[in-house]
This record gives C-alpha cells, sequence and structure tokens, in this order.
C-alpha cells in the first residue's frame, strides 16, 4: 500500500473517531434550552415552600429596603436646607417641633430599617440556602440512580471518566449556581425594583437620566453571555475527556509501569489539560472584556447622572422636563446611582454564572434522559418459580451503531450482526458450554439473557417466557453471572461477599466460602471476615478474588448460573480449585459456561460451538472430537497438536490475524 493510500485511510479514521467523539457528546446534551429551569423544576417540587418563603421575603423588603437612602436625601433637604418642610407622613407634627426630634427620627427610622433588614436578611438566607443544598442534593442522588439504572448499551459508549466528571463537577457546579448565583439574582432585581420605585416617587423625569445607560448595559450583557455559554460548554466537555484519561491512565499503571510508558502517559494527559486550559483561556479572553465594560458604562450613568443632575439644580430642568429637582433629591440618585452600578456589574457574574451552570445542567439532563438500549414493559410479568429452562429461539444481534468495534462488548463488533439465527435449548439443570473463536459471540449470548441487550429477531426465553415479557428485575434476580474479571468492592471480604444480600449471617457466609475454597485465606487475613481489602480487591490475588465472587454467588444461589471465562486470568492451581468450586455451584441448576479453555467444558452436558455469529456444532466433548470439526482443531491447538490441524483451520486463522492487524 503506498504512503498516500495509508495518509488516506488514517485521515478517515481520524474523521470516524472525531465522528464518535461528537456523537458521545452529543449524548450529554439535554433536549432543551432552559436546563436549568428544567432540573429546578424535575428536582425542586418537594422544597418549594422553602423557595416561595425566600421568594416572599425578599418581594416584602423590596422597597423599604431601599428606603433609608431616600429618607437621608429628605433630611438634607429638610434639616440642611430649606428646600422643602420637614413633614413625613403618619407622624404627629407635636413630636417633631424641634430639629433635634427630627434629627432623633431620621436617625431612629434608619436605624430600625437596618435591624430590620438585617433580620429579614436571616431568614431569607435560611430558607432559600435549605431550599438549595436539598434541590443539589436531588440532584446529584437522582443522576446516580439514573446512572445506575442504565443499561450496559450506555456503559459501552461511554467512558467512566467522564460519567464521573458529571456526577462530580457538573453537580458542584449546579451547587454553587443554586446557593450563590441565584441568591445574587434575587438580590439584584429586588435592589432595582426597590431602587426604581423611589427614584419614580421622587421624580420620574429625573429617572429617564438616571438610567439612560441601562438598555446599553443589558444589551451588552446579552452580547457576551452567547459567548460566555459556549465557552463554558467547551470547559465541561473538556474536562470530562481529562478526567476520562486521567482515570483510564491510573487505573492501568501497573501496564504503564511494565511498559515503562510513563512519559507517553504523561503526554495524553498533558494533552489533554492543554485542552482544558486553552478553553478556560478562552472563557478568560470573554470575560476580561465583559466585567471592565460593565464597569465603564455604570461608571457613565454616574456621570450623567451627576452632571445633568447638578445642571438642572442649578439652572432649571433642562430641554423638554419640567419637574423641580432639588439638591437633597439628586444626593439620593446619585447614591442610588452609585449603589446601582452593583447590581448592575452583578448582572454580568449572574450571566458568566448562569452560563457555567447551564453547561453543567445540560450535561446533568443529557444523562437523566439517555435512552435506554433495554426498555421493560407496562405489562412486564414478575417470573417467581424458575425452573431454569433456556431456548435461544432464532436470535439475530446487532451491537448499536456506537458499540460496534468497542472492546467492552466482548465480541468482535463488526458492521455485521453479531449472531445469526442461533437456536438451541438449554434444560433446567443441564451444564451448557459455550466456545469458539475470539468474536464468535459468546459473551453476547449471555448479555441477551441477562437482558443488557434486548435481540433484534428472534427471542431469548426463560421458562418459556420471552425475557422481553418479563420484569428486568424478576429476570436478573433469577441469574447469577460470574465474569472474567472479578470486580470487588473496596471495603471487608464480609461486605463483598454478602453484597445484594447483607442480613446473611455469619454461619452462612463461612459456608458460602468454603464451598468456594475460599474459607481458608479469609481465615489467615488479618481480620478475617472485617478485612479491607483495598479499591477492587487489590490486596488480594486474581485467584482469590474470583472465589470471593463464587463465594458471593453462592449466597445469592441463583436459579440459572453464567460463567463467563471465570477461570481465564488464573493459574492452574487455582483454576483447579476454582473449578472443583464450580462443580459444588453448578450442581442441580442450569448452568452457561463460556470459555477459551476447552478443559473447562469437556465434562458439559453438550458444547455449542460457535463460529462467526452462528452455532456450527452442539453435541458433547467426545462427539465433536469424532466429527473432526471446528472444535477438534481448537481442541488440537489447545494440547499443542499443532500438526494435526487442517490446512483449512490455519489458513482462516491467518486471515482473521490479518483482519485484526488492519484494524
Amino acid at each position: 500500500m503506498s504512503d498516500e493510500s495509508e495518509e488516506v485511510d488514517e485521515s478517515d479514521d481520524t474523521e470516524e473517531a472525531d465522528e464518535a467523539n461528537e456523537t458521545r457528546e452529543s449524548s450529554y446534551r439535554a433536549d432543551t434550552d432552559w436546563p436549568v429551569l428544567a432540573l429546578m423544576r424535575d428536582h425542586g417540587r418537594p422544597y418549594l415552600h422553602l423557595a416561595v418563603a425566600g421568594l416572599l421575603i425578599r418581594l416584602v423588603w423590596i422597597v423599604p429596603g431601599q428606603a433609608s437612602t431616600a429618607i437621608l436625601g429628605y433630611a438634607y433637604d429638610t434639616l440642611f436646607s430649606d428646600a422643602r418642610e420637614f413633614a413625613p407622613p403618619l407622624v404627629p407634627q407635636a413630636w417633631i417641633q424641634e430639629p433635634i426630634d427630627q434629627l432623633w427620627l431620621v436617625a431612629g427610622a434608619m436605624l430600625g430599617l437596618t435591624v430590620f433588614g438585617k433580620l429579614f436578611q436571616v431568614l431569607r438566607t435560611l430558607s432559600w440556602g435549605a431550599f438549595a443544598f436539598n434541590l443539589q442534593h436531588d440532584v446529584r442522588t437522582g443522576t446516580y440512580d439514573t446512572v445506575q439504572r442504565l443499561e450496559m448499551g450506555f456503559f459501552d459508549d461511554h467512558q467512566t471518566g467522564e460519567v464521573m466528571s458529571i456526577l462530580n463537577n457538573d453537580v458542584n457546579e449546579m451547587e454553587a449556581f443554586f446557593t450563590d448565583t441565584i441568591d445574587d439574582a434575587m438580590t439584584a432585581v429586588s435592589f432595582l425594583l426597590g431602587v426604581g420605585f423611589f427614584m419614580v416617587l421622587l421624580n420620574w423625569q429625573f429617572t429617564l437620566v438616571a438610567l439612560a445607560v441601562a438598555p446599553v448595559i443589558v444589551a451588552a450583557n446579552y452580547w457576551f453571555s452567547g459567548r460566555i455559554g459556549a465557552a463554558y460548554g467547551a470547559i465541561r466537555e473538556t474536562t470530562g475527556k481529562l478526567n476520562a484519561q486521567l482515570q483510564n491512565s491510573v487505573s492501568g499503571i501497573s501496564v504503564v509501569k511494565a511498559y515503562t510508558a510513563e512519559p507517553f502517559e504523561y503526554d495524553r494527559v498533558g494533552n489533554a489539560s492543554r485542552a482544558v486550559v486553552d478553553a478556560g483561556l478562552e472563557l478568560v479572553d470573554i470575560r476580561a472584556r465583559h466585567y471592565p465594560s460593565m464597569r465603564a458604562l455604570t461608571g457613565l450613568g454616574v456621570v450623567l447622572t451627576f452632571g445633568i443632575g447638578a445642571f438642572w439644580v442649578v439652572d432649571g430642568p433642562p430641554g423638554p422636563f419640567t419637574l423641580t429637582l432639588t439638591a437633597g433629591t439628586l444626593l439620593t440618585f446619585l447614591l442610588y446611582t452609585q449603589r446601582i452600578s452593583w447590581p448592575m456589574i452583578e448582572v454580568a457574574g449572574v450571566i458568566d454564572s448562569y452560563q457555567s451552570a447551564k453547561a453543567s445542567a445540560d450535561r446533568i439532563l443529557g444523562v437523566q434522559r439517555a435512552a435506554e438500549s433495554v426498555t421493560e414493559r407496562p405489562d412486564a410479568t414478575e417470573l417467581d418459580a424458575v425452573d431454569g429452562g433456556v431456548s435461544y429461539d432464532d436470535v439475530t444481534f446487532a451491537y448499536p451503531e456506537s458499540d460496534r468495534g468497542d472492546p467492552t462488548n466482548g465480541d468482535g463488533g463488526e458492521n455485521g450482526p453479531v449472531l445469526t439465527d442461533v437456536s438451541f435449548d438449554v434444560d433446567p439443570g443441564e451444564t451448557v458450554g459455550i466456545v469458539g473463536p475470539t468474536g464468535a459471540g459468546k459473551s453476547t449470548l449471555l448479555k441477551l439473557l441477562m437482558r443488557f441487550y434486548d435481540v433484534d429477531e428472534g427471542s431469548v426465553q426463560l421458562d418459556g417466557h420471552d425475557v422481553r415479557d418479563l420484569t428486568v428485575d424478576s429476570v436478573r434476580d433469577a441469574v447469577g453471572y460470574i465474569s472474567q474479571d472479578p470486580f470487588l468492592f473496596s471495603g471487608t471480604v464480609r461486605a463483598n461477599v454478602t453484597y445484594g444480600t447483607p442480613q446473611t449471617d455469619e454461619a452462612a457466609v463461612w459456608t458460602a466460602l468454603e464451598r468456594a475454597e475460599a474459607d481458608a485465606f479469609v481465615a489467615d487475613l488479618p481480620d478475617g471476615l472485617d478485612t479491607t481489602i483495598g479499591e477492587r480487591g487489590v490486596r488480594l490475588s486474581g485467584g482469590q478474588r474470583q472465589r470471593l465472587c463464587l463465594a458471593r454467588t453462592m449466597l445469592h444461589d441463583p436459579d440459572v448460573l453464567i460463567l463467563d471465562e471465570a477461570t481465564s486470568h488464573v493459574d492452574n492451581e487455582t483454576e483447579a480449585l476454582i473449578q472443583r468450586s464450580i462443580a459444588s455451584l453448578v450442581a442441580e441448576r442450569t448452568t452457561l459456561i463460556v470459555a477459551h479453555r476447552l478443559s473447562t467444558v469437556r465434562d458439559a452436558d453438550r458444547i455449542v460451538v460457535l463460529d462467526d455469529g452462528e452455532v456450527a456444532e452442539v453435541g458433547t466433548h467426545d462427539e465433536l472430537l469424532d466429527a473432526d470439526g471446528l472444535y477438534a482443531s481448537l481442541w488440537h491447538v489447545q494440547v499443542g497438536d499443532v500438526q494435526s490441524l487442517p490446512t483449512e483451520f490455519v489458513d482462516r486463522v491467518e486471515q482473521r490475524a490479518d483482519a485484526i492487524t488492519t484494524d
């Protein structure tokens, strides 16, 4: 192949990767233009009374909250000049005959407003804070609950680090928005309403001058808001990719060290981090222009208010204006205009924070509303008593487009169906082995029984019921699953073995450990059942982890058992122990065993041989050897008798190897 064609192929691969990334990222976006409001609607209803209380307190205090400044201007005109008479409403004139009495009344009114203002502020903060933190809690737990209920198709197509970024970074961003930004926004709005009320009350014509710059500020904020939103969206996406890369690199640290690939991983993390920095610098550039612009415009408003107001006081109403403006009223307007610069500038911060929260809410809702690959029918039947009969009836299945070729699906994942017209039955209590070359569709068969995916054509049946007609929980309660990669949670041996059956007594736990050939090594651990085993059981060997998983399954006591390469990652001695444990576990229950090591299934009641997603052979070990087909060739490979392999088999293996290398 020429260098030019290689470059074209590489370009095509890059384009396909970019399209896959765009598809994955789009799944984190909600189908609404108002994701923040949607989150508040979906999760805030139980705490609506707290939000209403906080809002009512603000509404009650809108006018009194800005009265002190108006009183100060009124006092200037009445106490320190002869611009107007000191005649406050609702106050008997007999109380305020002397100037000192008038001064005490003004001071008392301002002090009272200050004290009541602080009291209202405390009540407002308590009610709104309770609403905000409860809302944030529900968003986090609701999003997590959605994530854990999504089917395997979602996790095949989304990196764990990106999902964790949403559960942590994006939810935390929403917390800051709920607790601080909304409070700041309501404070700014109530301030503007209160100030606007007194401005119009004192001199509605001069109010037009004082607020002349406001429309320009609104327009400027709107212009900046779109650019800030796009910048925050880029930051959220690049941060998610960085978290995914960090998790990938740390999870594979043993491989990194084994291949001295630290510089390579450093570069990969560095590139992902640099993308976050570049997105952040774009935001910094926008904000660097946004905030100074708002300060300049509000400063211009103060200058206009003072200049025109001073001329108005000295020379009378200018131009079309007719109302009188006193020095005290001008002082009040100057104070209001000076103070109004804060909410005007705060609008910039609110917009900034809102766009950040919108980007986060968009990703959170994208996860919460992710389409499920497996849906439960409204009339689904609960499976009660289970005999354990399993049937595959003309099953055809292809992974969703976004999952094809993903190594996590366990099978080849080429563009065609992974399984085609697969049919076989498993009687209750029967043990059936499933074997075949890599990519033949073995693991996929098991996933369809567990309803990690649903078939495209045909049906998978349990005790004669199409599993799609049964509730997902009842199917999975009836089926026990042990994979080739035993997963243990960070915690104690006891917590891991009793996972799913937490009320199990200690005697039953030890019985399960004994049946799983795990009691001896658990007894030798420093704290026995209460020994902490580290993240994913890192302090145990692979065989020990697998035996604990076997004990966990024994406590669960499923009616149907699935073993997916359960001994593929252990040595021969450990395999012998696990095989003895499995023999105890499979007794009197339906068992499906996927295995590359054919010795694992040679004693099975029957063996189903898959090839390119189709059933190639069915029979016992001896029958399949006598048939001298694909199974016999695989057996010759495992026992080292490669000289007996037919030429067609060798040619096919070479073609598979070439295809894998090309991919």
